[in-house]
Formats: structure tokens, C-alpha cells, sequence
């Protein structure tokens, strides 16, 4: 006789096949008086006994090879018979109820036996049959709705007939992984693992001690608190740490599928499950999952995973150093160190980023700049914020922003804070050593004063996209729904460091009651999350208001800057005009006289010079005629229900040459 192959000698699949077919072969010989060819066909040429060097009939030595063999087979197949301990007779069973999934001539084979009933699936009461006839052990039916591969959905009953009249189903896809298919099931999104993309340096040290727990099985869950796209990257370079395949599945997906975790154990996949949470939720992963697979779940600010001893890791900001390393790698050594200094994002978006700039920087001819930056920025992932807000793309100039003195001055002291707010505190004293690096701004002042035009110069001059919050997508009459969406909001507006403008804040923001009833303690709680939330938010809110009077006092001390936004006076009214019309201005003096006999804010000054310019028969280029920009002016007095001043009449009658 030859000497015994080595298990990896011989391949998994062929062996489970051989095996099912010499055994169908011979209990059919056994039971049967004239077996049909089929049966036949499953005997062939003694193919389980060529593989094992055993004697051509010899059932007996081929199953006692098949138990030495089987502590050592390799593949998701000896891994299910390692973890189950499954005897010789339930791996026969097990691979029965597989190769039923796969081979025309098991389901003949079945069908035959098992005839009237033409089931094409092992039946629980065949498989006893089988066991007692093959290997002299018991396997009865009522053995299977406990059994271990039932609960862990590996199998599963199938039948609402009496339980032996019931069949052993598996799934076709986890069969087909145990024959080696390791395509990644629909389910799952393989995440690809990208060594350039930066992590924090203190979060990198650590890995490698992470992936080994990963891979010796001491850390069954890990919570990644994070961005979403950085917790994506960290989670794939951990499973490449601990010799996995990192896998994206949705969360509820997840745990209404248990057959995942199988998968994601015997095909080497780490499942990484992203979730939105909001305050004061929660989630549970499936408990037939727990421990049989790792699991990663990225989170955010909020929520809790409800699993006792969880590893959590917090994933820090890169820090400016870390980014400019980071551009550098990402687009060349001669990167502007701007690009680093302007955007405090995560590695992952930073390299998703830069394969656009690229783009942008080739097709302008030209090195890769801030402009390119911005412009890729403000259709980058941005669908997740656009459920809450809208982008505002106005690049807004310095000319186009016109203000007091006191006003610039102080608008372009915010822009100087939030340009210095990640390195602020270096040097100073122990009361700052945790500060947040957000910068929160409060501009007041009447409707048209510009204080949203200030917003889109402020994002312009920081290079930064702007989201206009969309209170009616926020607020939410259920409860706790509102600070859900404000919470999603802030840490997608954290992920992408963009600009969020919250106009009539004051709506979301207001006084809160001394009142006793449920409503007003409710509205009491939202404001107090709410000032909480956005003070540890580590990005830019502007957030305006008309009437400043009707905001929480308590949440004065946390803006950073408070800019009043004043009706403009002649000198500003005059600039406003020149900046509007631009080469379609009328002489110096009639704008002069314009600025002086109307006192509008700039909004309606803004309305005024477009209605003119739609009536102007003048070609463009030419100066708009000076009775329209007058009727236009008086029309919006109208709107506010306000009599233009007399002397605008003057000035009407001045322009049609009275």
C-alpha cells in the first residue's frame, strides 16, 4: 500500500465529494437490491480510496483515515469541523446536505432514495438512517433542531412536515465557500487597505498590538469612534495586520443575516460595520455573531454599542504636521503647505482628495493649489450633508463684502482666528491643554445686512466649502429626532471640516423656560444639548439671527466672535451701489446721490440693481438707466410697506432729463 498523502495534499472540496459519494454508494448497496446506475456513478472508480491510499472497498480504513485527517484539514471546511467538533458521521451529514446544493447526481441519488416523497435534500430520518448504516452511531431527528450548526445557522431545517420528514438545508453560498469560492458575498463591500493613507502617529503605534489581539481572538469587538471614512481606513489596515480581509456590511443587514458571521469567519473577513448613531442610542450586534467572528463597528460622537468589554478606540485629528507629511505623499514633495494649513482633515479624505486636485491641477495646467483644493471640495461626499443643508458655492471677493470700519475690523480678526484655531493655545498655560479647535461666530443684524454674504467671504477666504443648514430637515416633532440630525450633522460637517452656516438661530437656540410642563422641559433639554454639542464641535458654525435679543443668554459666552452687521450708512450705502452695478454704474454722483436719499441695507440694494438691469434697454456694458435703479429702489420701500423718500422723485425726474 502507498504511504498516506498529507492533508494538503489532498484538496478539501474533492475530498467532501468523494466522501458523500462513496457512502451514498454503499448504503445504497446495502439497502437497495439493485441499485440504479446512478448509484454506480457515485461508486466510479473508488475515488475516495485512491485519495486516501486505502484499498478500493475499504470503508472502514477510509474512515479511520478520514478521523485522522480531520483536526488537521485546512480551509474554511476543517475550520467548521475544528470549531463544532463535528464527529465523522455529522461531517458526512454536513457535506451531504453541501454537495446537495452542487452535484445533479446527489439529488438523484437522494430523490432515489427517499422515493415517493422526491426530495432532492437530505431528510432528517435519512441522515439517521445514514449515520447507523455507515458509522454504527445514533443521529436521530430530534438530535438536529439543538444541534450547534443549527444554531449557528450553518444549517438549518427545512420542512413543516414531522421532524424526520423534515431536510437538512445549507446554504448554497457557505457551501460554496468551503469549496473554495472566495468571492465576496452581495452583502459585503471589500475594503481595500491603502498603506498611504496618514493616521495619527499614537494611534499607528498601536496597531500592531491591535491586530494581534485581532488575530489571537482576545478582542471580539472593537468600537472605532471616528470620522466614517477614517474608521473605514483604520479598520482595513487592522485586517491586514491580523491576516483578514476587511469587508463593509450595513449593520442591519448584519443582524438580520447571521449566515454573515459565518462567512466572515471561515473566508478570513473582518465584517466593519459603519453606524450613525444619535444621542441616546444604541446598538446591539446579533449575539450568534459574537464571538464566532471579530467585528469592528465605526461610530461617531454619539451613541453606544451595547457589548460588555469592547476595546474602544478614539481616533484623534492628524495633527498639521502629520498633514502637510500627508499632502506631500499624496502629491509631491513641492505641495503647498497651505493645503495642510487650511483643512483639518483625516488621512483617508486627504488622499481621496488628492487623486481630484490632480485632476483639477492637470486640466488647468498648473501645480496643485488652495483653488483646486476648494473646488474639489465642495462636491466631495457630499451627499450625506446634503440631507441636512446645502452647499452655498458663491466665491465671494473682498470688494464684493462691504462693512463699517469697526465691523471689517473685527470680521477679519474672526477670519485670522479660525485660520490659527488648531495651533491657538500652543504655549499656553494648563487651563488650555484639552481646548476644541472649533470656532463658533454669532452675526446679528437686520434682514440684507450681509451677513450671509459675510459667511460665503469668510468660507472663501478659509478655502473651505459652506453648508447652509436647513432647519425644516433638522427639526423633528419627535422626540429626540432633532438632536439625532443636528448630531449626524455636525460630525459629517467634522469629517469634511466645512463651513456650516446656521441662519434664524434663534429657532434653535432660544430662551429657555422656567415652565414645568413636559413640552417646555423637553425644549429646555434640546437647547441644552444643543449648546453642548456645537461647543465641542471642532469646525467653523456661523450662525445668524435677527434678532439677537431672543437667544439663550447662557449660550453668549460660547461664540468665539460676535459681529453686529449695523444698517449701512451713506459711505457704505455708496460703495454697495458702485460694487453692484460694476461697469453699469451711472455717474459718481448719482450713485452718491442714490446712497444719500435711500437708508436700505444691502440686501434691497442688491434686489434693486437686478430688477433695473432686467428692465434696461441699454447694451450690457452701458450704464443702467438711472430712472429704473430710482423705481426699482421706491418699489422695494413698497415691499416693507415704507414711503420712499421725496427725494428719490427728484432723482427720477433728474435721469429722464427734467
Amino acid at each position: 500500500m502507498n504511504a498516506p498523502a498529507t492533508p494538503a495534499a489532498v484538496a478539501v472540496p474533492a475530498l467532501n465529494r468523494a466522501f458523500v459519494y462513496a457512502g451514498l454508494a454503499r448504503f445504497a448497496g446495502e439497502r437497495l437490491g439493485a441499485p440504479s446506475a446512478v448509484f454506480e456513478s457515485l461508486a466510479g472508480d473508488g475515488e475516495l480510496y485512491s485519495l486516501l491510499a486505502q484499498a478500493p472497498g475499504d470503508w472502514l480504513g477510509a474512515c479511520r483515515e478520514l478521523a485522522l485527517r480531520a483536526p488537521q484539514m485546512p480551509g474554511p471546511c476543517g475550520r467548521i469541523l475544528h470549531d463544532f467538533r463535528l464527529q465523522l458521521h455529522e461531517w458526512f451529514a454536513f457535506a451531504l446536505a453541501g454537495e446537495a446544493e452542487a452535484s445533479h447526481l446527489i439529488n438523484l441519488a437522494l430523490a432515489e432514495l427517499q422515493a415517493p416523497a422526491d426530495e432532492t435534500r437530505p431528510s432528517l430520518h435519512l441522515l439517521a438512517e445514514l449515520s447507523q448504516a455507515l458509522f454504527a452511531l445514533p443521529l436521530p431527528p430530534l438530535s438536529w433542531p439543538n444541534h450547534p450548526l443549527v444554531r449557528a445557522q450553518l444549517a438549518r431545517i427545512a420542512g413543516d412536515d414531522a421532524l424526520p420528514l423534515a431536510s437538512l438545508h445549507v446554504s448554497p453560498r457557505l457551501w460554496a465557500l468551503c469549496c473554495g469560492d472566495r468571492q465576496v458575498w452581495r452583502e459585503l463591500r471589500l475594503l481595500a487597505s491603502d498603506p498611504a493613507i496618514a493616521l495619527p502617529a499614537q494611534l499607528e503605534q498601536t496597531l500592531p498590538a491591535i491586530a494581534a489581539s485581532l488575530r489571537q481572538g482576545a478582542a471580539p469587538l472593537i468600537v472605532v469612534r471616528g470620522a466614517r471614512a477614517a474608521g473605514l481606513a483604520l479598520a482595513a489596515r487592522l485586517a491586514v495586520g491580523a491576516g483578514l480581509h476587511a469587508v463593509e456590511c450595513d449593520a442591519g443587514e448584519w443582524n438580520s443575516r447571521p449566515l454573515l458571521a459565518a462567512a466572515c469567519r471561515y473566508a478570513g473577513w473582518l465584517p466593519v460595520l459603519p453606524l450613525a448613531l444619535g444621542p441616546g442610542e444604541s446598538f446591539s450586534p446579533a449575539a450568534t455573531a459574537l464571538g464566532l467572528t471579530p467585528i469592528v463597528i465605526v461610530v461617531g460622537v454619539d451613541g453606544t454599542v451595547e457589548v460588555a468589554d469592547a476595546l474602544e478606540i478614539v481616533i484623534p485629528s492628524l495633527t498639521l504636521d502629520e498633514r502637510r507629511r500627508a499632502w506631500q505623499q499624496a502629491l509631491g514633495p513641492d505641495t503647498a503647505p497651505a493645503l495642510a494649513e487650511c483643512a483639518q482633515l483625516d488621512g483617508a479624505t486627504i488622499a481621496a482628495l488628492a487623486g481630484r486636485i490632480r485632476r483639477a491641477a492637470a486640466g488647468d495646467d498648473a501645480p496643485p493649489d488652495l483653488g483646486h483644493l476648494r473646488q474639489v471640495r465642495l462636491g466631495f461626499a457630499a451627499e450625506r450633508l446634503r440631507l441636512l443643508a446645502q452647499p452655498l458655492a458663491r466665491e465671494v471677493g473682498a470688494d464684493a463684502l462691504v462693512l463699517p470700519p469697526a465691523t471689517e475690523q473685527q470680521f477679519a480678526q474672526l477670519i485670522c482666528r479660525c485660520r490659527r484655531r488648531e495651533r491657538l493655545w500652543t504655549g499656553l498655560g494648563p487651563s488650555l491643554a484639552t481646548p476644541t479647535a472649533g470656532v463658533r461666530a454669532l452675526f446679528a443684524g437686520e434682514s440684507g445686512s450681509g451677513k450671509t454674504l459675510a459667511a460665503c467671504r469668510l468660507a472663501s477666504q478659509l478655502g473651505a466649502p459652506l453648508y447652509r443648514v436647513d432647519l425644516a430637515a433638522v427639526m423633528n416633532k419627535y422626540v429626540g429626532e432633532t438632536e439625532k440630525n443636528l448630531g449626524r450633522l455636525l460630525d459629517e460637517a467634522a469629517a469634511l471640516d466645512v463651513v456650516l452656516l446656521i441662519d434664524e438661530a434663534d429657532a434653535l437656540f432660544g430662551r429657555r423656560s422656567e415652565g414645568k410642563e413636559t413640552g417646555e422641559r423637553y425644549a429646555n433639554m434640546m437647547t441644552n444639548f444643543l449648546l453642548t454639542r456645537i461647543e465641542s464641535h471642532p469646525g467653523i458654525v456661523v450662525l445668524t439671527t435677527n434678532a439677537r435679543n431672543r437667544l439663550d443668554a447662557a449660550f453668549t459666552r460660547r461664540f468665539d466672535a460676535i459681529i453686529e452687521f449695523p444698517l449701512p450708512g451713506v459711505d457704505e450705502r455708496y460703495r454697495l451701489w458702485r460694487s453692484h452695478l460694476g461697469a453699469r454704474s451711472p455717474s459718481d454722483d448719482d450713485c452718491r446721490l442714490l446712497a444719500s436719499y435711500s437708508d436700505l441695507p444691502g440686501g434691497h440694494i442688491r434686489n434693486a440693481v437686478l430688477h433695473a438691469a432686467a428692465l434696461s434697454e441699454t447694451a450690457p456694458g452701458q450704464p443702467v438707466e438711472l430712472v429704473l435703479l430710482v423705481a426699482a429702489l421706491a418699489s422695494e420701500y413698497h415691499k416693507l410697506g415704507r414711503t420712499p423718500p421725496p427725494q428719490l422723485a427728484q432723482l427720477a425726474a433728474r435721469g429722464n432729463g427734467g
